[in-house]
């Protein structure tokens, strides 16, 4: 929320600052009885403009700010979009060389505790980039290390879940039935398809019940900091801070308690770093004969879980840049959403529950909701009065989007943990965190490009559009049951490839 806001602050600033001139002071800053001309007015819906006021008619004009650029004749606004996704195609690297390590000895949890500590420390150095704008390469570099060390995290996190899965009392006993002949693979797979939800639900509505704590916490110090007359800028820098603080705080006794839960141990005479390539193509070709809709829909998850990230990331610009939102108003905004995704996270899995919906039709459900936010905001290129015009819009469009994310990302996970075969839990869910996290370089890529030739982030509102409506219905026309069956009853075959590929 806060990071966005801070280092694309600092870059514009720092751009001002080359372009020869100090920052055009803001006309809400000046004397109300003075004229108040050749000053930036926010203008809802079309952001920063310079207002000149005609001595002699008295007529207001609006004009677009000039041209800015960083070294390198990046745009400071694509600045932010291009470093997430630098730090994205160094997750896609990094998953993959340490993905299978988590299912060998006990990787799983000590992979877990570095990426997680490493990632929580860039956080909390967030709070020294306040103190000079030049400072805002080392916000790039912030959001690289930090993006990574999370994408890392949530791998070794994932691969738990399978364990969990099975060693529930619900898979239990239906194994138990099926071992006894009392039961049969539908039963089976339907019990696992009901633990899998459920946790994948219950673990994603937690998770926004803790985010939104931690936010709350820091729209209360934006608050203080306002109060006692900080900048924007130290506000952003100690509320972002604090998240790593947070991530520190709470990881400490889940460490302590969280069981080493070991694999096999590492093959001799085999780098594990390179393992990971070698397991992961041993993967993606035996799914390819095995199972080969597993590919298509990483491919598919690969599209649209990009789409509502950067979804995510506009938004917070969007919102600053083109509706004028201010510090606390982006702070309550942060709020609706995390708040909202862990209600849409139990609503939706009680409406799974009640009308037996399939995880896949709850997923494809969720991202055509998601859309309607993107054409919503299309809407805007038409007219003036609506489409994203006015900060009400997002309010209520902050509602709606969460509601369907923290559904659309338990879904997910839950589709996919179902077409894992047993013992590559963490190597499968590093390709489930390539096509997840690994993807999210390609919406801010097109954002910066965007941005860098027109100067607007509306427009990345039609790539958004597209990557939730085509994936989704082609998610929809996906048979995956198939899929699933040999992700169960063909597991020793992806393993005997990955041993043999490693050789």
């Amino acid at each position: 929320m806060f990071v966005p806001l801070l280092v694309d602050d600092l870059a514009n600033t720092f751009a001002w600052s080359r372009h020869g001139t100090s920052r055009p002071e803001s006309c809400a800053s000046l004397d109300a009885d003075a004229v108040q001309t050749n000053c930036v007015k926010c203008v809802e819906g079309d952001g920063a403009q310079i207002r000149v006021v005609d001595p002699v008619s008295g007529a207001v004009t609006y004009s677009d700010l000039p041209s800015l650029e960083l070294p390198g004749g990046i745009n400071p606004t694509s600045f932010i979009f291009t470093m997430i996704s630098i730090s994205v195609l160094f997750q896609a690297i990094v998953f993959i060389s340490v993905g299978s390590l988590g299912d060998y000895g006990n990787y799983r949890r000590r992979g877990l505790i570095f990426a997680s500590t490493l990632g929580a420390v860039a956080c909390v150095l967030f709070v020294v980039l306040p103190s000079s704008a030049s400072l805002y390469w080392l916000g790039g570099l912030l959001i690289m290390v930090s993006n990574v060390s999370l994408g890392v995290s949530v791998v070794f996190y994932n691969s738990y879940l399978p364990l969990m899965v099975e060693d529930s009392a619900l898979v239990v006993g239906a194994l138990k039935g099926y071992n006894e002949g009392m039961l049969g693979d539908d039963e089976v797979y339907k019990a696992r398809e009901a633990a899998n939800s459920e946790y994948s639900s219950k673990g994603q509505m937690w998770g926004y019940v803790g985010g939104t704590t931690c936010l709350v916490l820091s729209v209360v110090v934006v608050f203080v900091c306002s109060v006692l007359g900080a900048s924007d800028w130290w506000s952003y820098g100690i509320a972002a801070s604090m998240s790593g603080v947070w991530w520190l705080a709470f990881s400490a006794p889940a460490f302590k308690r969280l069981p080493e839960r070991p694999g096999p141990p590492p093959p001799k005479d085999v780098n594990l770093f390179l393992q990971g390539w070698l397991r992961t193509g041993a993967l993606l070709k035996r799914l390819h004969r095995v199972s080969p809709n597993t590919n298509v829909f990483l491919l598919l998850f690969f599209v649209f879980s990009d789409g509502y990230a950067t979804i995510a990331t506009v938004s917070v610009l969007f919102a600053s840049r083109e509706l004028c939102m201010g510090a606390l108003e982006l702070s309550a905004l942060a709020v609706i959403v995390p708040l909202f995704a862990a209600v849409g996270g139990y609503a939706w899995h009680a409406a799974q529950v009640k009308t037996g919906w399939s995880s896949k039709f709850v997923l494809v459900l969720n991202l055509m909701f998601l859309a309607a936010l993107p054409l919503w905001g299309c809407v805007g290129f038409f007219t003036t009065a609506i489409g994203l015009r006015k900060p009400v819009e997002l309010y209520v469009l902050a509602v709606w989007f969460g509601m369907c994310l923290g559904s659309a990302q338990a879904f997910g996970r839950a589709v996919f943990s179902e077409l894992i075969p047993k013992g590559h839990e963490a190597d499968m869910f590093a390709l489930f965190e390539i096509t997840d996290k690994g993807s999210s370089w390609m919406g801010p890529l097109i954002a910066a490009s965007v941005v860098q030739t027109t100067g607007k982030i509306r427009p990345v509102l039609i790539y958004l559009l597209c990557a939730m409506v085509l994936p989704g219905g082609l998610l929809y026309a996906l048979d995956l049951e198939p899929s699933i069956k040999a992700a169960k009853g063909d597991a020793g075959g992806v393993a005997k490839d990955g041993a043999e590929d490693a050789e």
